[in-house]
């Protein structure tokens, strides 16, 4: 069912509905919603949010904070849940932020056949009384379709490659090296999907990524995770080979390494691609490494967290969407059968180089952010492999990341 706003009167508060069906039982649907990171899935990339502090979850009570950026204008926003019924539905209200009043409720509903239905209803009001009340009734639909259209999206993309990638299974993952936006996703990715995510910091901060922290195996303050986890998820290629030393000396029953690039700065040596496969083969787990020269972000999302010289200014060149990387890791974590160097890159030859006229608009909200992988000719694509992308072209990339279907 399309979503459905309704705008009655200057005085009336306006209300938008939006329905999905989602291909998940509600219970699936509704545990989604429950378990940490939903929020980062659901954050709009082309927004710039960060969370300022949380408490609980989506229980009655919970209540999380954050900042909403636009230019040289701030908002700190603060919501409250209440009405949470496990299961079935919880609500969250605006305490104080840039509305006159927000109240969005989070439904979902049995659907037969293993579906489920997804609702979200918002009541709200601008503020400056008929002004705002005018305001809501010029740009709150659009507004609203592309916020709501993105989420529902996701929703239903995750779900279904937590139920056809990963099969209902719970993983103890363990995520290390150096994070931000992209190893801050993947968790997220993961930890909704109900796998129990472990993420390791280090003592040394990271000053481009304010933010966040940083990770790594030379300083986990919880060894029996490491020791527990069925497989690793290293955030960099360089010193691979030193990573599987250690997961050995820790007696690690991790049976799978997945390595994807870390951000160009630079200063970054290159990666030989002979280190690289000596590691693989010498390891006695299943090692693999993606290489992809690059990733397709909203630049609000990571603007002032990343370093400038691993931006470029137009998605130019080779490169992957955000939720395809994910996608490609997840994959190659559950797959017994990948193992060693792939490449995954979105084709870009020909016609499909050029920006679809249809996106062109949105471009300029784009970036690809560098990453530091070795350039190896005639690596197989894990596409051969049977991964499928969920944006296999330019256009679908374009709108999956700045929120238009």
């Amino acid at each position: 069912m399309p979503a459905r706003p309704a705008h009655s009167t200057l005085t009336d508060v306006p209300t938008y509905e939006k329905r999905s069906i989602i291909n998940a039982p509600a219970s699936v649907l509704f545990a989604w919603h429950a378990r940490p990171g939903a929020f980062e899935r659901l954050a709009p990339p082309w927004e710039h949010l960060r969370v300022l502090s949380r408490y609980g979850g989506i229980t009655d009570g919970s209540r999380v904070t954050f900042e909403v950026r636009r230019g040289p204008l701030r908002a700190r926003w603060e919501a409250l849940h209440r009405d949470f019924i496990d299961g079935v539905q919880f609500t969250d209200v605006q305490v104080s932020g840039p509305f006159r009043r927000w109240e969005h409720v989070h439904r979902v509903e049995p659907d037969g056949n293993g579906r489920s239905t997804l609702i979200d209803i918002v009541d709200y009001a601008l503020p400056f009384g008929p002004i705002g009340a005018l305001a809501a009734g010029m740009f709150g639909d659009r507004f609203f379709d592309r916020l709501f259209s993105f989420r529902h999206r996701r929703i239903a993309s995750d779900l279904d490659r937590h139920l056809t990638i990963g099969r209902g299974r719970r993983l103890r993952l363990v995520l290390t090296g150096r994070t931000g936006w992209v190893l801050t996703q993947l968790a997220a990715f993961l930890s909704t999907g109900g796998h129990l995510v472990h993420l390791f910091p280090t003592p040394d901060g990271v000053p481009h990524l304010p933010r966040h922290a940083a990770w790594g195996p030379s300083a986990v303050p919880d060894f029996a995770a490491l020791e527990q986890a069925d497989a690793v998820i290293n955030m960099g290629l360089e010193g691979l080979d030193t990573l599987l030393t250690a997961l050995g000396e820790r007696g690690s029953r991790a049976r799978t390494v997945v390595a994807i690039p870390t951000l160009a700065t630079s200063d970054a040596v290159p990666i030989p691609a002979a280190d690289l496969e000596q590691a693989i083969a010498r390891s006695p787990r299943r090692v693999v490494v993606l290489a992809t020269p690059g990733v397709l972000v909203a630049w609000p999302a990571v603007k002032g967290s990343v370093p400038r010289e691993t931006v470029s200014p137009s998605v130019d060149g080779s490169f992957l969407a955000l939720d395809d990387l994910i996608g490609a890791v997840y994959y190659a974590v559950c797959h017994d059968a990948v193992r060693g160097l792939y490449s995954i890159a979105l084709p870009r030859a020909g016609a499909t180089a050029a920006v679809p006229a249809e996106v062109a608009q949105w471009v300029p909200e784009l970036r690809v952010l560098r990453l530091r992988s070795p350039e190896i000719d005639g690596l197989r694509a894990l596409t051969a492999e049977g991964f499928t992308p969920l944006n296999p072209d330019l256009s679908t990339a374009v709108r999956a990341e700045m929120g238009w279907p």
